[in-house]
């Protein structure tokens, strides 16, 4: 009775086995065919899909890769990235694109503070939503996010009060964790509490620029005694750490500016440099540009002289085609005249004015509950691009939406507003970034 019932046991087992191998060689049937017919002679030339591929986006190629290994390694090659890459530069100078990195969400999705970030991409023409991606960001931010410029449509998302340091990748919802900083190490040893971190002047802003040998993250900032390193024993008038994504490790430059960097402004990159406004020193302001191929700062030789003697806090400073650009809010006309660098660097040319207070906009004002005419206001607004009807996107630090100024007919068309941002205490910069 025992032996049978092992013989219907053993039977049983080869049967299942059996069944699993004729199962195994219908999938290989399967998948042989598949890339029979992907890589059949009669299909294209692999020249002309190749061609084809170049022209997609980011997200149908990640598709296609999941269908033929031949595909897959044609898309994953250092050349086909670099001239894919090349071919979407070219295709944003016809069809310009504009992204908000904000803590607003999708209707019906759902928002965990702290770790989610929304990205949403406008056409910069017709202000038409492109996309939205929700991204999680395992390690929170403590309330507190930078995000810096784009750098080939790669984000650096870092918080000054916690260890967070991502890349960010929001076509593709790739990111990887760097490791924190030392100032980042400094200021959670010194744990200043919600009242003296308002009355902390570091520089909180980083710079994300792309050299030859690869792209690097440059970090000024001012020495304070709550930044004190022990590691870097000779302590001037400011620090600069650079991250170097080969050796995955901060490291510390030896020459820095001899100037205290105004710790309202964000860098500005352009042209192969990356710039800071200083602190005034005798009654001006200076401007400190760092070369990323030499990795060594220098003082631009002219400023216009209207920028050079006034406070800091009027001045706003941005890069619009690659030019370094500045600008600067009258006290009593009010109106903002903005300034293009050459690229020789001894040059400034006026290219726009924006008179403000001549707008008749109170519809646009009321939907984005900030008066963008205000007479008394001496902070310039930030132009984040030019349109092809010559109409200026503008935002402003102390609004959280953009407007497009027409200076034909001097008047404000409301173009983006986040209105998950009301009431809430949290401090994230929204960033507006021209891609």
């Amino acid at each position: 009775m025992e032996t049978a019932e092992k013989r219907v046991t053993i039977a049983s087992s080869s049967q299942r086995k059996r069944k699993r191998r004729k199962i195994r060689r219908i999938i290989r049937k399967r998948r042989r065919r598949n890339e029979k017919l992907l890589t059949a002679p009669s299909s294209l030339p692999n020249d002309a899909i190749e061609e084809i591929f170049l022209r997609l986006p980011v997200k149908a190629l990640i598709r296609l890769k999941s269908l033929s290994k031949q595909w897959r390694v044609a898309i994953e090659s250092l050349s086909f990235a670099e001239r894919h890459l090349k071919i979407a530069e070219q295709h944003r100078v016809v069809h310009p694109k504009v992204m908000v990195i904000t803590d607003e969400k999708e209707p019906g999705w759902t928002l965990r503070p702290d770790t989610d970030i929304g990205f949403r991409t406008f056409c910069l023409e017709s202000g038409s939503t492109l996309s939205f991606s929700l991204i999680n960001f395992p390690q929170g931010f403590f309330h507190c996010t930078f995000v810096s410029e784009n750098c080939d449509g790669l984000f650096c998302i870092h918080s000054p009060q916690s260890h967070s340091v991502y890349v960010v990748n929001p076509a593709t919802r790739w990111l990887r964790q760097l490791p924190p900083s030392r100032f980042q190490i400094s200021m959670h040893k010194f744990y200043p509490t919600r009242e003296e971190w308002k009355f902390t002047d570091s520089l909180f802003h980083l710079a994300f620029v792309k050299a030859a040998a690869g792209y690097k993250l440059v970090w000024l900032y001012n020495c304070e005694n709550y930044n004190a390193d022990a590691s870097f024993p000779s302590e001037g008038v400011t620090k600069c750490e650079v991250f170097d994504f080969r050796a995955n490790t901060w490291r510390y430059l030896s020459c820095t500016p001899s100037y205290r960097i105004f710790y309202n402004q964000k860098p500005a990159y352009a042209n192969g440099s990356v710039y800071w406004l200083t602190e005034p020193y005798n009654a001006r302001i200076e401007v400190v540009a760092f070369d990323i191929q030499t990795e060594t700062f220098r003082l631009l030789p002219n400023i216009i002289l209207a920028i050079a003697d006034s406070d800091p806090n009027h001045i706003d400073m941005c890069s619009l085609d690659n030019h370094l650009c500045m600008s600067k809010r009258e006290h009593v006309t009010m109106i903002q005249d903005i300034w293009r660098l050459k690229p020789s660097e001894d040059t400034w040319e006026k290219i726009f004015s924006i008179d403000l207070i001549s707008c008749h906009s109170p519809r646009t004002e009321i939907r984005d509950m900030f008066e963008w005419s205000q007479k008394d206001m001496v902070k310039p607004s930030t132009p984040v691009a030019v349109c092809k009807n010559k109409k200026i996107l503008l935002s402003h630090r102390c609004s959280r939406g953009l407007v497009k100024y027409d200076p034909l007919t001097k008047s404000l068309d409301l173009f983006y507003r986040n209105y998950m941002s009301r009431g809430k205490v949290t401090y994230f910069q929204s960033l507006i970034s021209h891609i």
